[in-house]
């Protein structure tokens, strides 16, 4: 990401300092430094802090689809892992890079052991103190070179509450090497974020501490074990019974589904036959997340919308459709009308009620430098 933030960060750049901009930097042995690329195509940089967990900046993470997880000295050698959730802090500000920071989760088991990060900012962490910084950016403006992993120091210029200002001393974070760490006392202190197109007069790193709790309530509930029955899934070992499956209507989300015990499930759930004439214990029609279930927020639906029919209270799930505009179907078994909004929404065609037929909701997850930090960003609130 830090390469196409360039245009932002010219518009905060000034003329060269002369410091050595990593740029300035040295191979990093490393190994919890990990990249986030597209094929062989760098994105920005990260940390692993748990055995399935990166942690990046939020900026990072605008395509429509998310990059890998890539481990090693160099992303053209490097061992791919499949990211399956993306969690972007809720008030991440694209337009200030305020709360710049994500946790990416990959479906394999990494290699890197985790490294702390810091839940309090640690007494090195002050004006003219040093850290170390790691990412496979840039070592100067405009590198051509293949990236790699690479280290250096960096002094402390300013610290505010959200974030930690530096200069090379002699080395600084670049393009590509956003979401990379800032270390101090050996705990992640900082996420890189921003900086000078030159790479030459300063870098931003979001503090971690700052942002500590949302990070931890991510590992929580994505860690191995983590996830109950019923409960929002992202990969089979995430489940302490069962495995991670798609609920059978809203393919985006997934759900801890043990086996049936002889027709039984635990309290929510019922023993459904799937297509492959599995019974599974899954959420009853419809699944949380799913077109017609109740919700409180739009982070509680795959579709990004909680909404409630025109002159009615309780609020569904939905996709948002326009009567007056040509393609935009609504699935079977809904149609297109006002919303309590003003908008338009597909909504269930009949009910017991009269109205859309709901089902009790639950908790929504949040879904979700790659040139230091520089371009306006969409934010995936949640995983597929």
């Amino acid at each position: 990401m830090l390469r196409r933030a360039a245009v932002l960060v010219a518009a905060l750049g000034g003329s060269a300092s002369g410091a050595a901009p990593i740029t300035g930097s040295t191979p990093a042995d490393e190994d919890m430094v990990v990249a986030l690329a597209h094929g062989s195509t760098l994105i920005c940089s990260g940390a692993i802090i748990g055995p399935h967990a990166v942690l990046t900046a939020a900026h990072c993470l605008v395509d429509s689809s998310l990059p890998d997880v890539v481990e090693g000295a160099a992303v053209a050698t490097g061992t791919h892992h499949r990211v399956v959730a993306a969690f972007v802090h809720p008030d991440y500000d694209a337009d200030t890079f305020d709360h710049d920071i994500a946790v990416v989760i990959v479906d394999s088991e990494l290699a890197g052991a985790p490294q702390p990060f810091a839940t309090t900012l640690p007494p090195g962490v002050v004006v003219g103190g040093t850290m170390r910084v790691l990412g496979y950016g840039w070592t100067v403006a405009n590198d051509p070179l293949p990236a790699e992993r690479r280290g250096g120091t960096s002094r402390i210029d300013a610290v505010d509450s959200l974030r930690i200002r530096s200069s090379a001393a002699p080395s600084q974070a670049c393009e590509g090497d956003s979401g990379g760490p800032a270390l101090v006392d050996g705990s992640v202190v900082g996420v890189a974020s921003s900086g000078d197109v030159n790479c030459t007069q300063f870098a931003r790193h979001t503090r971690v501490d700052a942002h500590a709790a949302f990070v931890a309530d991510v590992l929580a509930r994505t860690a191995a074990g983590g996830a109950k029955p019923g409960d929002r899934c992202w990969y089979d070992a995430n489940c302490e019974t069962g495995s991670c499956v798609q609920a059978l209507d809203e393919p985006r989300w997934s759900f801890c589904s043990p086996p049936c015990d002889d027709g039984a499930c635990p309290a929510g759930l019922a023993c459904i036959v799937d297509g492959n004439q599995e019974e599974r214990c899954r959420h009853p029609w419809p699944s949380p997340g799913a077109d017609r279930h109740a919700c409180n927020s739009d982070e509680d639906c795959a579709s990004d919308l909680c909404v409630a029919p025109a002159g009615e209270s309780q609020a569904v799930c939905a996709t948002r459709c326009f009567s007056d505009l040509p393609g935009f179907d609504c699935p079977v078994n809904t149609v297109c009308r006002d919303a309590a909004d003003g908008t338009e929404a597909c909504f269930a065609i009949e009910s017991d009620a009269g109205g859309c037929r709901v089902a009790p909701g639950d908790d929504g997850a949040l879904l979700a430098f790659g040139v230091i930090g520089l371009t306006a960003l969409v934010v995936r609130r949640r995983a597929a």
